[in-house]
């Protein structure tokens, strides 16, 4: 019975629902152009899933806690030029190490982001967007604006080693890994409730002795440690460093789609990573079918918009009814009362 129980909260909810129609798009695809599933085709959808999985996660949980990071992307651009100069200045250095200072330069950026918003208390709106500039300028300063190739054998091959024969790559599991930790500490740690608590009412969370600045700017570093992971998967993949690229694909737009079409408020203070990972592989699904129909792209990057101004819309009036609860409720309270 336990177990029946535990499935079927796994199974309802957005989950159930983004799984559904998870399979009407592939059922659909199959039907139109049967000859695009083939191994290549779903070890390239799983390949792409690593990336925005891992944007996915730094920027639902920022969600969640009630903060949005305008200039993740930049994060991403910015660290991985700092894995390329450590390469570059530092020829046979292991490209761990490079690696490693570049989730270093990620914190960082996520830090300052952090202390503009909570310490100089800036819209953090305006602040990010600003420093989404900033990185992003000094990206194609330092390149002239130019691909720079990435050769070293061992950092490339990172994204392309498969398990075994099959299409999954070693990226896919360790990404589900992270969604599984994450999730373990959203669900089970004083931490993860104190994210929730602090996203859903700040106030409330003050007067309950949780400091709501240093849990957001935790979050913050945090997104920018996950923006600089996976703009290092996006350069292995690519095999080179393209300083514009990731901010022209803007990755945390579709992170934050597939938030909001897995149950995460906009508003911050619930939330699923699973659902959200759910809504990763839909927008993700999607994209492919849409490509493997042979529509343009300006049609794919138009369908990704709409879904997040659907989300956007849905989200908003889940948020007003909720308040309206909340606010019928505490009228009828006294009346109870008596």
């Amino acid at each position: 019975m336990k177990k029946r129980s535990l499935l079927k909260k796994m199974m309802s909810g957005k989950s159930a629902l983004l799984i559904i129609l998870i399979l009407i798009v592939l059922v659909i695809t199959y039907i139109d152009t049967p000859g695009s599933f083939t191994t290549g085709n779903a070890k390239q959808l799983l390949s792409n899933l690593c990336f925005a999985g891992i944007f996915g996660v730094g920027v639902a949980m920022l969600l969640m806690g009630g903060g949005f990071d305008f200039a993740t992307s930049a994060h991403a651009t910015i660290s991985t030029l700092i894995f390329l100069k450590c390469m570059q200045w530092f020829p046979g250095i292991p490209w761990t190490v490079a690696a490693l200072a570049a989730i270093i330069t990620g914190a960082l950026c996520g830090g300052i982001n952090a202390f503009l918003a909570h310490g100089l208390r800036l819209m953090p709106f305006i602040a990010t967007i600003g420093m989404a500039s900033v990185w992003g300028g000094l990206a194609r300063w330092a390149t002239k604006g130019n691909y720079v190739a990435i050769n070293n054998p061992a950092f490339t091959k990172m994204s392309s080693a498969t398990i075994g024969s099959t299409p999954i790559p070693w990226l896919f599991v360790f990404v589900v890994a992270v969604i599984i930790v994450y999730s373990f500490v959203l669900k089970w740690t004083r931490f993860g409730r104190s994210i929730l608590m602090v996203g859903g009412n700040p106030l409330a969370s003050r007067l309950a002795g949780l400091n709501p600045n240093k849990i957001k700017s935790m979050l913050y570093v945090n997104n920018g440690i996950l923006a600089a992971i996976g703009g290092l998967i996006w350069s292995s993949q690519q095999k080179m460093y393209n300083p514009t690229g990731l901010i022209v694909l803007m990755p945390e737009m579709t992170a934050l789609t597939s938030a909001i079409l897995g149950g995460i408020s906009f508003m911050g203070g619930s939330g699923s990573l699973g659902a959200a990972f759910c809504g990763v592989i839909l927008i993700s699904v999607l994209s492919y079918a849409l490509q493997s129909m042979q529509l343009p792209l300006w049609f794919v990057t138009l369908v990704n918009g709409m879904l997040l101004v659907i989300a956007l819309t849905l989200d908003s009036f889940k948020t007003r009814k909720t308040r309206k609860n909340m606010a019928s409720s505490k009228m009828i309270m006294p009346g109870m009362n008596k």
